[in-house]
């Protein structure tokens, strides 16, 4: 474990729901702890500075870049769980790698060599692989960076430099360490991807001999080498990693690998961009060599040689293991960059690239139009999943309505009402069957159709009560959630089915209409699961939010739409009500209820800004402008089949048909027709990822 100090007077014992247990470091930003979750998994909390904060805008504009790193792909990186804001000050929540920094180590032990070397760095490139697939640059990638834990290396601390950079006001403390910067950042000039190629290549210096390749004395003289001077590389024995990094130093930011090309040639891939020709195995194979040079005779278990030849005793790293076994690589590059390595256990590790923005001509006509963004590279079109064919008709009770199924639907049918609210038919779990059922106003499964959150007709106590329902009868557990006259609606699962929430609203008598009644938004309501309770949280907000809240994708956040008189957004908060940051000026919602956002939790779906008749998709990262748009009209919108086609209602003669789309507006799949326009029009229809 790296070193862990006791908690300081004046140190907080919280951060939110997670409990902090000790000191793991402190720096320029903030402090580092040592937290455990509710569920009694060890994280790392990191919490910037208070004087870093200097007004709310700021402060959530932070929380908004930084939140981008949960996206990493995870592996060789520490994964990112949670951000948000605790009394003022930002926070960073992320998985607790036990290992050492890679500056202690060296410094304990010495430079890294042979297989040491090579093993760390196929370990710290891939996750810069990782990290800028996400979009998101280091900025600060050097030693301490680096955690040696037992089943590899892992890179930390990514993306909050530039979070601190492009948030003028929270950023007071200098970016970046002065003997891991650029070029072309000491000239003032935005640091890219390249940038972190360069720093890698100053740390892979720092792992073989023990200092970084410009020094370590005055500010002067370190930047004038690191602008005017090359480096001594002499140490690093291994010619092909020796060559890549010196490309990596290249004071031309074009003239650096990247990261994937960069991981190629470790890989000794032979086409890779910058691999010597007279080393057809590249460090790869140098790499392989060590690990089968045989141990000399007179070799023990404290032999150096048979040290490095032997694997470790923990978990390879799965690149370097498929490596050291000599498996075929399999590796398929494109500009998007889509790296599988299949191991012979079967194991696949994929890193998938981002498709360009592309803009689909409304009179397509199976042909996508792709056009490229500035300064991309045109990448070929992602596959479309082939839709499966209905195999079977259902003619739901009741009601005119009859469903289109097959049993590989990414979504079906859970539950509909008759007469709006007044009359529930759920269905009975693994089976085509519905039955009426009084219990209840609305009814969601989960993703794995084993269980259903449910809003009770019947109250406890002056409560409103949800309950979980299982899939045997007389499972269903209730659970009391707010005191009338707040009443709970609209239940969703978290993503990973531990969480459940409702949208409150404060219901009253209507002034106007005799007997009618208002509905004013109160707040949300988390409900844990296992534990069988709910947390209300109120908001008091000016904010003209509409429709229910939903989940973000990750679990760690609850959204809603916002609408004003010049612009709609959606805004996130996290579970204990705090504003996080917002989608802005993305559409018009299609839906309310969070349907809008793709099961990846990537892409958000809406009507196009001043154009109702025309679909966009943007990227959840708040782009510019939509990443595709289309033209399709539709009357009720249900939601995402999968991460590559909506699913909603049209017209259809005198009645409806719910129908699957894909990008271009061409209709692929029909789910559900209702004969009676009227009918639709008063038949909620709820559609689940579970049956």
């Amino acid at each position: 474990m790296p070193d862990l100090a006791s908690l300081r007077p004046g140190d907080p014992e919280r951060v939110r729901e997670y409990q902090l247990t000790g000191r793991l470091g402190e720096g320029g930003q903030g402090t580092v702890f040592l937290g455990m979750s509710p569920t009694g998994t060890r994280v790392a909390i990191k919490l910037l500075r208070a004087d870093l904060a200097q007004d709310e805008d700021a402060l959530e504009r932070f929380v908004r870049e930084v939140s981008t790193t949960q996206r990493v792909a995870p592996f060789c990186t520490a994964a990112v769980i949670d951000t948000g804001v605790e009394q003022h000050r930002p926070y960073i929540v992320s998985e607790y790698i036990d290992g050492p920094t890679l500056n202690a180590v060296v410094a304990a032990e010495g430079p890294r060599e042979g297989s040491a070397l090579h093993r760390l760095a196929i370990g710290t490139v891939t996750a810069l692989v990782a990290i800028h697939q996400a979009g998101i640059v280091h900025r600060d990638f050097k030693p301490s960076n680096v955690l040696l834990a037992s089943d590899g290396p892992r890179v930390i601390d990514f993306g909050i430099a530039k979070a601190l950079d492009q948030t003028s006001t929270l950023t007071a403390a200098a970016i970046g360490t002065p003997s891991y910067m650029t070029p072309e950042q000491l000239a003032g000039e935005n640091a890219g991807p390249p940038a972190d190629m360069f720093a890698w290549g100053c740390t892979m210096v720092f792992a073989a001999t023990g200092q970084p390749p410009f020094g370590t004395d005055s500010l002067p003289a370190i930047f004038n080498r690191i602008m005017n001077m090359e480096p001594d590389l002499r140490a690093i024995a291994d010619p092909a990693l020796r060559d890549l990094v010196g490309q990596c130093l290249s004071k031309d930011a074009g003239r650096r690998p990247t990261a994937g090309e960069a991981l190629l040639r470790l890989l000794g891939h032979v086409g890779a961009p910058g691999a010597r020709p007279d080393t057809p195995g590249g460090i790869l194979a140098e790499g392989s060599a060590a690990a089968a040079r045989p141990a000399s005779p007179q070799a023990g278990p404290g032999d150096p040689q048979l040290r490095q030849a032997v694997p470790a005793q923990t978990s390879p790293h799965p690149l370097e293991g498929a490596a050291r076994r000599g498996r075929r690589v399999q590796l398929a590059i494109g500009a998007g960059l889509a790296v599988t390595l299949v191991t012979a256990a079967g194991v696949a590790l994929v890193l998938r690239g981002t498709a360009p923005d592309r803009v689909v001509s409304p009179q397509a006509t199976g042909t996508r139009q792709t056009t490229p963004s500035p300064g991309s590279t045109p990448t070929p079109t992602p596959t479309v999943p082939v839709l499966p064919h209905a195999t079977r008709t259902i003619k739901l009770p009741g009601s005119s309505i009859t469903l289109h199924e097959s049993d590989d639907d990414a979504i079906k049918l859970s539950s509909y009402d008759t007469e709006g609210s007044d009359n529930l038919y759920v269905r009975k779990p693994g089976t085509s069957d519905f039955i009426e059922n009084g219990a209840y106003f609305q009814y969601a499964v989960n993703a794995s159709g084993t269980q259903a959150l449910a809003t009770d007709r019947v109250y406890d106590d002056g409560y409103s009560v949800v309950s979980v329902v299982g899939r045997q009868p007389g499972s269903a557990k209730k659970i009391k959630v707010a005191k009338a006259p707040v009443y709970s609606f609209e239940p969703q699962w978290s993503p990973d089915g531990t969480r459940g929430l409702t949208t409150l609203y404060e219901v009253g008598e209507d002034p106007v209409e005799k007997g009618g009644y208002t509905f004013k938004r109160y707040g949300y309501a988390v409900i844990d699961i296992a534990r069988k309770k709910a947390r209300v949280v109120r908001l008091r907000t000016e904010d003209e939010s509409v429709g229910g809240y939903f989940w973000r994708r990750d679990g760690q956040a609850i959204g809603t739409w916002v609408l004003t008189d010049d612009t709609h957004y959606i805004r996130f908060y996290d579970l204990q009500g705090a504003v996080l940051h917002t989608l802005p000026d993305v559409g018009v919602p299609l839906s309310r209820e969070g349907e809008d956002i793709s099961p990846s939790g990537t892409s958000l779906v809406t009507y196009c800004r001043g154009n109702v008749e025309e679909i966009c998709v943007w990227s959840t990262d708040a782009d510019a402008k939509a990443r595709i748009r289309f033209q399709f009209e539709t009357g009720g919108f249900i939601g995402w089949y999968d991460d590559q086609h909506l699913a909603g209602w049209r017209r259809n003669g005198g009645g409806y048909e719910a129908v699957v789309i894909d990008f271009q507006g061409q209709v692929k799949r029909v789910l559900a027709v209702v004969a009676d326009a009227k009918e639709y029009e008063k038949q909620p229809m709820r559609f689940s990822r579970g049956s």
